[in-house]
C-alpha cells in the first residue's frame, strides 16, 4: 500500500489531522542565491524546511529528509494498527535536486 493509499483509507475511516501525501514522499533541493533550499512536497503543497536556507546542498537535503521522516512518524501515530503496519512497504522519498 502506498502512503497515498494509506492516507485515503485512514481518512475514509474518520482519522483526522492527516498530512498532505506529497509532503511524505517528495523532497526537492535547489540553489537559492548563494545558499541551498530544502523543500518537502509537490506544488502547490510544497514548503521549505528549517530556516529555509542552508550552506550546502547536503545540509538542505538532510534537513528535508529529516522533515519527511518526522512527518512519517507523526502519521504512524495517527494510523490504526493495520494501516501503520504497511509502513515497511513505503518507498523512500523521491529526491529531486539540481545544481547552481
Amino acid at each position: 500500500m502506498t502512503i497515498e493509499d494509506v492516507i485515503k483509507e485512514a481518512a475514509a475511516r474518520g482519522v483526522t489531522g492527516l498530512p498532505e501525501p506529497s509532503r511524505l514522499t517528495h523532497v526537492r533541493v535547489w540553489p537559492g542565491a548563494s545558499q541551498w533550499v530544502g523543500e518537502v512536497g509537490q506544488p502547490p503543497h510544497n514548503e521549505t524546511v528549517g530556516e529555509g536556507m542552508f550552506d550546502t546542498k547536503d545540509e538542505a537535503e538532510e534537513a528535508a529528509l529529516k522533515a519527511v521522516a518526522d512527518s512519517r512518524s507523526l502519521l504512524l501515530a495517527l494510523l490504526p494498527a493495520d494501516l501503520a503496519a504497511t509502513a515497511e512497504e513505503w518507498p523512500e522519498p523521491i529526491v529531486s535536486a539540481w545544481d547552481a
